[in-house]
């Protein structure tokens, strides 16, 4: 059976509506977890380029004109998401973050243009695949990083105690039988007076299997007289976008 498709193809006002309606809110609950871990495009941003994927499409499929090629419209939607994905990747010191968000940015645009074109199953479709990578899948690579990197990385500790000058030496000389002992790989140690007080700040990676002697030293800094405050992180190399 032959079928013809001509342009423009009449939609009712209530259906474009409803498309962009759709389009919006899928792409703003999408954006949730990007506004929850502080991420630059977030709710309005994924909710925006979800809508305008969504009108695109519309008219594409509205057309302007007997001669109107669909698929150009659609395929300037899938190049101008790759400028906005760009603007959220930026390069710090030796990471490159912003590339899961700029992969989020991109799969909302493809569910608004599938919203837009009408396909509400793919657009369904590609909507839950999101959720499952922004949730069980970020989980899941959580989970395999600590369990494989634990033996081939050590932690990296950061120290950082406020004391009383009489105190200092006392700091000192524990923080270099730790270094012995341990042994630590020092990072940085730096040693700064603010207004009254001694701060002891250190930067240490130490095997996995030495973790107790950290909190041991840690311990033990803590009962030196003379020390007002200690506070130990584990420091987080992972790229922050994740």
């Amino acid at each position: 059976m032959e079928t013809v498709t001509t342009y423009p193809i009449t939609i009712t006002t209530m259906e474009l509506a409803v498309r962009l309606f759709v389009a919006f809110v899928l792409g703003a609950l999408v954006g949730i977890e990007r506004q929850w871990h502080h991420k630059h495009a977030g709710i309005r941003t994924h909710a925006l380029v979800a809508l305008g994927a969504a009108a695109f499409g519309l008219l594409s499929l509205l057309g302007f004109g007997p001669t109107n090629n669909p698929m150009l419209i659609a395929a300037g939607v899938v190049s101008g998401i790759g400028f906005i994905g760009g603007g959220v990747i930026m390069r710090r010191g030796g990471a490159v973050q912003g590339i899961n968000t700029a992969a989020n940015l991109w799969a909302t645009a493809s569910m608004g243009l599938a919203i837009g074109a009408g396909y509400y199953e793919l657009a369904g479709l590609a909507f839950v695949a999101v959720l499952v990578s922004q949730f069980p899948l970020r989980w899941a690579d959580l989970w395999m990083e600590a369990r494989f990197s634990a033996d081939s990385d050590p932690p990296i500790y950061h120290l950082r105690a406020r004391m009383q000058p009489a105190a200092a030496q006392s700091a000192q000389s524990t923080w270099a039988i730790f270094v012995r002992d341990t042994p630590a790989v020092v990072h940085s140690v730096n040693t700064d007076r603010e207004r009254d007080e001694i701060v002891l700040s250190a930067q240490f990676s130490v095997a996995q299997s030495a973790a107790g002697a950290v909190m041991t030293f840690n311990n033990i800094v803590a009962s030196l007289p003379g020390v007002s405050a200690v506070r130990l992180e584990r420091v987080v190399l992972r790229d922050p976008d994740d």
